[in-house]
């Protein structure tokens, strides 16, 4: 927990000599308050560094800690800092028989972890320092039994970062897909967009969507195989009063700029390398990925522990078979069971062949986006039909997407025929709040589900709280955001 954090440029100079510091430089997030995950040597370290005021954030936290340090400032420089009201929260975290350790050995800090619960006793210092405090709560933690083995059923974006995230903590993971292949539904577009939600409100899926994008960002460069361009994402404002109203976002957050920026138009074009409609936000660190390369790569990320069977329907006596001995995770979208009050929107893309005149290395959103795609050629959309499954491609939404990106890059699109344009549509699965669904619904039950169009932005980080809940860690969200997701929101059940 920190409350005024180096920026990465500054740490370095400060420990850049010290071992791990340049891996740890490295992954250092943009300067914004909340939480950000880091992970470290192929994930057996996981950091969560939380940005801001202790006496604010620990209260938010969700965790229960084995051991905790303190740092030694001296009661009289930061008396905020030994409030009984931060020792109780730390406290709270603190699983029974955790310890706590600090080189300040003044009386209030005695005193206080002391009225936290902690025994305290003195043991010799280090270095110039000649005492410490040390502390310990009663009890002992008792490792609970858990279940190693999850069945996850669909390989979309959801279903296969579930299945990474357990299979990085050792669990052995099934995986049933009534397709061929993954990415075969909604995930199974050529191209999408890594970016975070903007909205004045600062509302739960715009927080969230902070920490979900830098996170899924760092997860990408670390992952093998994956087709994506990590060069930027521009967002485009449609009039000058968007562009106010974003303005008025960033400053809120406090964004530093290498999290995200205003820019007018020139340098708007400049950063898309070509005519654009105006101004808008930079975010440099957005990208373009390819979502079946992802679900790929996460489903051979951990030789041995993942099994895929495709071509494999769920009937509903094989659902209570495999509820009998492993973690069922219901990762199909609309639920095979859950009565959860989730709709399906229908979404068209329409493929860009590779030409000359249509060169553009990052992808650009606004009132629709367009990004490259592996092979060549850009992707474009999308289109929102609400209670429309058909999911055959339709040349009038060709011409929609294609007037989508006309708005937004003059001459993109040019003589371009919607007729001739080939594309996909698949079906969106969304949430009355438009926020994911990732989490128990009961013992041996658990669902992933509420991506809408933010699958790649949403579902990394979300595996990564579903596991982290499974496997009693810190969760990587505070305590608000964590219900958010919890799809026990829409049940009335225990959160």
């Amino acid at each position: 927990v920190e409350k005024h954090p180096l920026p990465a440029d500054a740490f370095l100079r400060v420990h850049g000599a010290a071992p791990l510091a340049a891996a740890l430089a490295a992954q250092w997030p943009p300067l914004l308050a909340g939480l950000h995950r880091l992970h470290f040597d192929a994930g057996r370290v996981i950091l969560t560094l939380a940005l801001g005021d202790a006496e604010a954030l620990l209260p938010r936290l969700v965790a229960r800690v084995d051991a905790i340090y303190l740092d030694g400032f001296a009661p009289g420089k930061n008396p905020a800092m030994w409030s009984p009201a931060v020792l109780a929260a730390v406290a709270r975290l603190a699983r029974p028989g955790a310890t706590a350790a600090t080189w300040s050995v003044a009386a209030p800090v005695r005193a206080g972890l002391a009225a936290a619960g902690f025994h305290v006793t003195t043991r010799a210092g280090f270095a110039a320092k000649r005492e410490m405090l040390v502390g310990r709560l009663p009890g002992a933690y008792v490792e609970p039994a858990r279940e190693r083995h999850a069945v996850v059923i669909g390989a979309g974006l959801a279903g296969t970062s579930v299945a990474e995230r357990l299979a990085s903590r050792g669990w052995r993971v099934t995986v049933l897909e009534r397709e061929p292949g993954a990415a075969r539904g909604a995930s199974g577009n050529p191209a999408g967009v890594v970016q975070p939600v903007l909205n004045l409100a600062d509302a739960p899926n715009a927080r969230l969507a902070r920490a979900a994008f830098l996170y899924a960002v760092r997860r990408f460069r670390a992952l093998p195989g994956l087709a994506w361009g990590e060069r930027g994402v521009l967002r485009l404002a449609r009039d000058t009063a968007q562009q106010e109203r974003f303005g008025a976002i960033l400053e809120r957050v406090g964004a530093p700029y290498d999290y995200a920026r205003l820019v007018h138009a020139a340098e708007a074009a400049a950063c898309a390398g070509r005519a654009v409609s105006g101004a808008g936000v930079w975010f440099p660190q957005g990208a373009w990925v390819s979502p079946p390369s992802l679900c790929t790569a996460w489903l051979d990320a951990h030789a041995g522990r993942i099994e895929t069977r495709f071509v494999h329907a769920v009937s509903a006596r094989e659902l209570d078979a495999l509820r009998a001995d492993a973690l069922v995770v219901d990762a199909t979208g609309a639920g095979l069971d859950a009565a959860l009050p989730v709709a399906q929107v229908r979404g068209q893309v329409t493929f860009l062949p590779a030409a000359d005149s249509r060169r553009l290395d990052i992808a650009v959103t606004g009132d629709g986006y367009v990004a490259p795609m592996p092979g060549g050629g850009h992707c474009a959309g999308a289109s929102f039909g609400h209670d429309d499954l058909d999911l055959a491609p339709r040349a009038a939404e060709h011409g929609e997407n294609l007037s989508r990106v006309a708005r937004m890059l003059p001459g993109f699109v040019a003589g371009v025929d919607a007729a001739s344009l080939d594309g996909r549509a698949g079906l969106r699965i969304t949430t009355p709040d438009r926020v994911p669904a990732f989490g128990l619904l009961a013992p041996g039950r658990a669902i992933a589900t509420g991506l809408g169009a933010r699958g790649l932005v949403w579902s990394p980080l979300c595996a990564e709280a579903l596991a982290s809940h499974l496997e009693d860690e810190p969760l990587p969200l505070d305590v608000d955001l964590a219900r958010a997701i919890d799809p026990q929101r829409f049940t009335g059940g225990d959160q």
